[in-house]
């Protein structure tokens, strides 16, 4: 009877200890990821996703975009403008000039918290075939892009685009000053094309743009908001928000890296994919791309969470 006991007792144990000793972690194929995560980790290029959208649907990934609250006064918006456009070509030209600008913002961690990388590491992306893809072009010259985006991204929630939801930049007098504009980004590529703006204390940047960001659009705060391309422009055509898209200054900066773990080294079906930000403009990117592969994917929050997966040989502890 006591053995008998003793077995019964045991038994749960055992069953306790295998259920600790299970491997729940996921080995992966491929990471979605997005600079300067590629960068930070020294990671390959796999596929470069912007070429690889744009291939698909013969259009520019036209990821964000600047916002002009109507009734700014234009001549300070158009002072902004020109200044956005001529820093960018500067600073793709020269990437050191990106991370003097940057370093303007302080320590290391005060330039991380300000624009959500050091100015070294900006510049180290920018050197490598302008990893951030900064560019900037007039909304309304490339208004068949954008239309195409949106409608991609949002299912055709968004079927057509009026003109009077595009800006059309001026030139600006020689007197005019964009110092008293509020100016609100987030983080990552698109505060980098502002690298000049580090101390300038109305502008301003989030690391949460659905909280921090979008938001935004139904208030008076800000002059001009920089934001994904399809969440500004769902504020202004579905909820009336006062304001129009002036440029588009990030085109992309979502890449795949491999884990050498496939042994055919195609993207094809059944393959490990770990994504972030799935119902955000990451996710749909990456499903718009390639949702037709019949990918198996697993997704994590944000693009942070892929960097320590990269760190840890592309395993996902459960």
């Amino acid at each position: 009877m006591n053995k008998k006991l003793l077995l019964i007792g045991v038994a749960p144990l055992l069953l306790n200890l295998a259920a600790c000793n299970q491997d729940n972690s996921i080995k992966f194929d491929y990471i979605f990821t997005a600079q300067p995560v590629v960068a930070a980790t020294n990671s390959e290029i796999f596929k470069n996703v912007q070429e690889d959208f744009k291939t698909k649907y013969s259009i520019k990934l036209t990821q964000a975009s600047i916002f002009v609250k109507n009734g700014a006064d234009a001549d300070s918006v158009n002072a902004f403008l020109a200044k956005v456009a001529a820093d960018i070509t500067a600073g793709v030209a020269v990437p050191a000039t990106i991370k003097a600008g940057i370093e303007l913002a302080g320590s290391v961690q005060e330039q991380q918290n300000k624009y959500g990388v050091p100015g070294a590491m900006a510049m180290k992306v920018t050197a490598a075939n302008n990893g951030f893809s900064l560019g900037y072009e007039v909304a309304s010259t490339i208004k068949s892009d954008i239309t195409s985006f949106v409608k991609i991204l949002t299912n055709n929630a968004i079927s057509e685009l009026s003109d009077d939801v595009f800006y059309t930049p001026g030139v600006p007098s020689e007197e005019a000053s964009y110092s008293n504009l509020k100016i609100l980004a987030p983080t990552g590529a698109p505060s980098i094309a502002l690298y000049n703006f580090a101390t300038n204390s109305n502008f301003t940047t989030t690391s949460n743009p659905q909280e921090g960001l979008i938001p935004m659009f139904d208030t008076d705060t800000y002059d001009v908001i920089i934001a994904p391309t399809q969440g500004g422009l769902t504020k202004i055509v579905k909820q009336n928000r006062a304001y129009k898209i002036a440029a588009t200054i990030t085109f992309g900066n979502f890449y795949i890296v491999s884990t050498g773990r496939d042994e055919d080294k195609t993207l094809n079906e059944g393959d490990k994919v770990l994504i972030f930000q799935e119902n955000d403009v990451p996710g749909k990117v990456f499903k718009a791309t390639y949702g037709d592969l019949n990918l198996d994917l697993t997704a994590v929050a944000a693009v942070s969470d892929t960097r320590l997966v990269i760190e840890n040989d592309g395993i996902l502890k459960k």
